[in-house]
């Protein structure tokens, strides 16, 4: 559209330089060469590119006979392309008028947005209100015109997302999964079985044995439950696992905990359970030969402990489960700082002891 501006710009000045030039075979010697140029072509379908057409457009203005020339294509042809790039030229002059709405800024359109996400059961009439309580001036027709790109269902009841109902029940839920860890001869198979504090990320009580059944269950639970007080749990999440079968739920019942199960093949709706076998196994197990079952308790027993008061989490804003304070430098004295060892040196924990 560019070229066409410029080619309808310049012709007048170079049609009135050639009427007192005595140029007219060199001209006629371009309008030639342009469609010799043109010609020459890889494929055996002749198609003239946009850029050529114009140039035998913009010539046909300064040729006056360019009909006896044209070798190419025929001479209506020519002048449907010059009636074509008329009609283009004028259209993009008219489009530069700017009718209508006027366009809503950008950083406008991410607050919209941002507020529609955040709020995923709000309606257009509430965004826009919580919009205009900021001071921004916006039509509701067009809040509704920006959350129709980001809501696919009709019903935003329908989208609450599983994080939301995570947040919503993290102080009152506990979630669990079993892991299999196989000792070093690959004789022995031993089943881990934890409780986590879902608010906290806290990992109350687990066991190992290599003979599963329900009461061993509900013997391990019944340790977590006393370092999270009963009457804040509601919830207790497992997986399909048949150790939490009907038994397990009857004794969640007498204690008036609801058992919750997640769906059949569906291991993320258990993500953060899921999230702390991962860790065990990248961060600890890959590292480590169990040689028997002890051996396996005590060790994992010190993993469990760094990871709840030691280990960092990103949820938790850098936090850990077991909250520890902030240890500064003493001010008075001259204290240095020294490394503890964990799990044979795998990992370190850190204070400040004063220099002797």
């Amino acid at each position: 559209m560019v070229i066409i501006f410029s080619l309808f710009l310049f012709t007048p000045v170079l049609y009135l330089f050639l009427q007192f030039s005595h140029t007219a075979i060199l001209l006629e010697n371009i309008f030639l060469r342009t469609q010799l140029a043109a010609y020459k072509r890889k494929n055996k379908a002749f198609h003239t590119s946009p850029w050529e057409r114009s140039k035998l457009v913009l010539l046909s203005y300064l040729h006056s006979d360019w009909k006896s020339s044209l070798i190419l294509v025929t001479p209506n042809t020519l002048l449907s392309w010059r009636k074509r790039k008329f009609e283009n030229f004028w259209n993009l002059v008219s489009s530069s008028k700017k009718l209508g709405r006027p366009i809503i800024r950008w950083d406008l359109i991410k607050l919209v947005r941002k507020v529609t996400k955040q709020n995923p059961l709000w309606g257009a009439t509430k965004i826009h209100g919580t919009i205009v309580k900021l001071g921004f001036l916006i039509s509701e027709k067009s809040v509704s015109k920006y959350i129709k790109t980001l809501r696919r269902s009709p019903n935003p009841r329908k989208r609450l997302a599983w994080k939301n109902f995570y947040a919503l029940h993290a102080g009152s839920m506990i979630v669990s999964d079993l892991f299999t860890v196989f000792s070093y001869n690959f004789l022995e198979m031993y089943k881990v079985i934890f409780f986590m504090d879902l608010e906290t990320r806290q990992i109350l009580h687990f066991d190992i044995t290599a003979k599963t059944s329900t009461r061993w269950v509900r013997k391990v639970i019944k340790v977590a439950l006393r370092k999270k007080d009963p009457k804040n749990t509601s919830y207790v999440l497992t997986d399909n696992d048949t150790l939490f079968g009907k038994r397990f739920s009857k004794y969640l019942e007498r204690l008036g905990i609801k058992h919750k199960k997640t769906a059949v093949r569906c291991p993320w709706q258990n993500g953060y359970a899921e999230r702390f076998v991962k860790t065990c196994k990248e961060e600890f197990l890959d590292y480590f030969i169990p040689l028997n079952e002890y051996h396996l308790q005590v060790k994992l027993e010190e993993f469990i402990r760094f990871y709840n008061h030691n280990r960092t989490h990103l949820a938790l804003q850098k936090d850990t489960p077991v909250s520890s304070p902030i240890q500064h430098k003493p001010r008075d004295g001259d204290y240095k700082l020294h490394s503890h060892p964990v799990l044979g040196g795998l990992y370190h924990t850190y204070s400040w002891k004063k220099a002797a």
